[in-house]
């Protein structure tokens, strides 16, 4: 898997010219203007109002935010994206140099695998070989996005903010149903890849499916060679939140957040750690962890860090066992609790918190478990 570099490739050395405005009028107030007002309009209404696509590859990192570095330029020169001769690239550049000082994020263009695109052939199969109507709204998209934005298929460092996101997946969803044979209408590109592996599930129907469900076992982390088929997702009704399985790791964040203080970065590796580690522990006795995603509107999408298939436990872990940390995952463990059927909730710590946490969460008929050593875990 190749590794991305934090500068961006080389570019042409042109002029960058933009009409009768040059890059070089370009100043580094004018930036932060720009950045002022995207972090007050939000991403899609400052790409709204400026009428700029978002970004693939580079990204102006300023803060531990992310923006979108054409948009931004844009901005600060009164510029349309039709008066830019340059690139991306020539924009990130000019935006590195010492009289602005700004740092650029280059994210590659990963290209799908063909595990990533035999999942979403397999949705789409049991569709009907049907494009699913509701496209990135749909809740087996959002679960492919959830399921694919994992270090299996792409380190987590090369993933952009908008990789393999549900309008990404809804996309390639759409190549596969535009690739079959009785397909009608124009077709997309969706690469050779992609109808290969159409021709091939097609061949092989019965094949595939179980390679698919093969590899979903194995992203959500379940014995080698059990077939864990996914259940329809938990919907009382046709308009009621959806709750699918997810792989128990560090997960890509969505946001455009990109730095966190020291002492919460080294809380959330710990986490993610001690998430590994508990599902290990479950594992040996015969357990299965997976994670959860709450799909409760398009706006809303809930993450639970564990859930424990055979006691029927929604689990929140926490990094830290201080007071701040404790009482933020008990917040979130009586609203996961809302949406999701279970017998018991508790709260993962690395340490135990001491008798007064205990009780609060006792309080809340929340469970407390904690490490004793690594890999070793007791229930308060």
């Amino acid at each position: 898997m190749p590794r991305r570099s934090s500068v961006p490739p080389e570019m042409s050395d042109r002029p960058a010219s933009l009409h009768c405005v040059t890059l070089s009028a370009l100043t580094r107030e004018g930036v932060l203007a720009a950045i002022a007002e995207f972090d007050e309009l939000g991403r899609h209404a400052f790409l709204k109002k400026y009428k700029f696509s978002k970004a693939k590859s580079y990204f102006l990192e300023y803060e531990g935010q992310l923006y979108d570095s054409k948009a931004i330029v844009g901005s600060a020169l009164g510029l349309a994206p039709a008066d830019f001769s340059g690139g991306d690239a020539t924009v990130s550049r000019r935006l590195m140099e010492d009289d602005l000082g700004f740092k650029v994020r280059y994210f590659p263009v990963l290209d799908w695998t063909r595990d990533e695109i035999l999942l979403v052939c397999a949705v789409v199969e049991a569709n009907g070989w049907k494009q699913p109507e509701g496209h990135e709204r749909d809740w087996r998209i959002v679960e492919l996005s959830e399921l694919l934005q994992t270090s299996a298929f792409h380190q987590f460092e090369d993933q952009g903010p908008d990789f393999r996101n549900p309008a990404a997946v809804g996309r390639k969803a759409g190549d596969i149903a535009t690739s079959h044979p009785d397909y009608q209408g124009a077709t997309t590109r969706g690469g050779k890849l992609t109808a290969q592996v159409v021709r091939e599930f097609l061949a092989r129907p019965a094949e595939l499916r179980a390679e698919a469900a093969q590899i979903r076992a194995r992203l959500l982390g379940y014995e080698p060679g059990s077939v864990q088929q996914q259940p329809p997702p938990h919907t009382p009704d046709g308009n009621a939140p959806k709750v699918f399985d997810v792989p128990v790791e560090a997960h890509r964040t969505t946001s455009f957040r990109t730095t966190v203080r020291a002492a919460e970065r080294v809380a959330i590796r710990r986490e993610a750690e001690m998430m590994k580690r508990y599902q290990q522990w479950r594992r040996q006795a015969g357990g299965r962890v997976t994670g959860k995603v709450i799909y409760a509107s398009e706006r809303t999408r809930l993450r639970i860090d564990l859930f424990d298939l055979e006691r029927s436990e929604l689990i929140e872990a926490k990094g830290s066992a201080e007071r701040d940390y404790i009482r933020f995952a008990l917040g979130q463990v009586l609203d996961y609790a809302r949406y999701i059927d279970h017998e018991r909730r508790a709260v993962l710590l690395p340490k135990h918190p001491g008798q007064d946490m205990v009780d609060l969460l006792s309080s809340c008929q929340v469970g407390c478990i904690y490490e004793t050593s690594e890999g070793n875990f007791e229930r308060a």
